[in-house]
C-alpha cells in the first residue's frame, strides 16, 4: 500500500467513526445540527446570509456507511454556507489565488499573489479566512485540490472560477474536518460519478456539493478527530523510506 492510499484509508476510518473512541458525554450529531440550524436562522433573519433552497430528505438507501449512533448524517449545505460574496472596498489589498497556488494531495496549504479588490471582485470566486476551497473541474478535483483559507491579505480573497466555497456558520463545525472529508475518497468518487461536461472540461454537478452527505459528529469529537488525524497522517510518508 502507498502512502497516498494508507492516507485515503485512514480518512475513511475517520468519517466512519473508527479512528477516535465516541464519548456519550461530548453530546451528539443532532443536537450540534440543531445548533447550526439555529444560528442559520439568525443570520438569516438578520440579513446575513440567505435562505438556501429546500434540500432532498434523506432516505435510508442513501446512507453508505455505518455511523456511530450518535452521529447524525446531513447533506452538506444543511451546515454551511455556499458560494458567498464580499462586500469591501474597492482599494483594499486583497489576496488572488489561481488553481496554480492551492496544493494538491492531503496538504493544506495555498499561496496568493496580492491585488486591489477592485480588480479582482468581478469575474471570480469569493472567500475570507477561514473558507474552504474545493476544485470542481478536472483533474484538479481528483487531485485533491482542496484547502482553508489562511492568512489572506486583509482577510479576504478572489480565484478561480473553478473553486466551490464553503463558509462555517459561527464556528459551528470545525472547518479541518470538513476539509478532511472533501479529501476522502467517498467524497472524491462520487463527485468524478456525477461529472457533466465535455472531455477535457468536466466538472462535479452543480448540486454535488451541496447535497453530498455528510457524517456530523459533535464537534468536540470533531477535534479529537482532525487531531488524530495531523498527528498520523504525515507517518505515513515513512513508508517511503522503507
Amino acid at each position: 500500500m502507498t502512502p497516498q492510499e494508507l492516507k485515503a484509508s485512514i480518512l475513511q476510518l475517520a468519517i466512519q467513526g473508527k479512528l477516535v473512541e465516541q464519548r456519550p458525554e461530548e453530546g451528539t450529531g443532532e443536537e450540534l445540527y440543531k445548533q447550526i440550524q439555529a444560528e442559520k436562522q439568525k443570520l438569516i433573519k438578520a440579513g446575513k446570509i440567505k435562505k438556501g433552497k429546500p434540500l432532498p430528505e434523506i432516505t435510508e438507501n442513501e446512507i453508505p456507511f455505518d455511523i456511530p449512533e450518535s452521529w447524525k448524517w446531513v447533506r452538506v449545505a444543511q451546515i454551511v454556507t455556499l458560494n458567498p460574496k464580499n462586500d469591501i472596498d474597492n482599494n483594499i489589498d486583497t489576496s488572488f489565488v489561481p488553481m496554480s497556488c492551492v496544493s494538491d494531495g492531503f496538504r493544506n496549504t495555498h499561496t496568493f499573489e496580492v491585488k486591489k479588490w477592485g480588480a479582482i471582485k468581478k469575474g471570480f470566486t469569493h472567500f475570507a479566512n477561514g473558507d474552504i476551497g474545493i476544485a470542481k473541474i478536472t483533474p484538479c478535483f481528483q487531485n485533491r485540490k482542496s484547502v482553508v483559507f489562511r492568512d489572506l491579505i486583509n482577510g479576504y480573497g478572489a480565484g478561480t472560477t473553478e473553486l466551490s466555497i464553503v463558509r462555517v456558520i459561527n464556528n459551528t463545525v470545525l472547518r479541518e474536518y470538513l476539509l478532511w472529508f472533501f479529501k476522502t475518497e467517498y467524497f472524491i468518487a462520487n463527485g468524478v460519478k456525477s461529472f457533466t461536461g465535455t472531455a477535457g472540461q468536466q466538472r462535479i454537478h452543480k448540486d454535488y456539493l451541496a447535497t453530498s452527505l455528510l457524517p456530523l459528529p459533535h464537534l468536540a469529537e470533531q477535534k479529537r478527530i482532525v487531531a488524530k488525524l495531523e498527528e498520523i497522517l504525515p507517518l505515513c510518508e515513512k513508508l517511503k523510506q522503507c
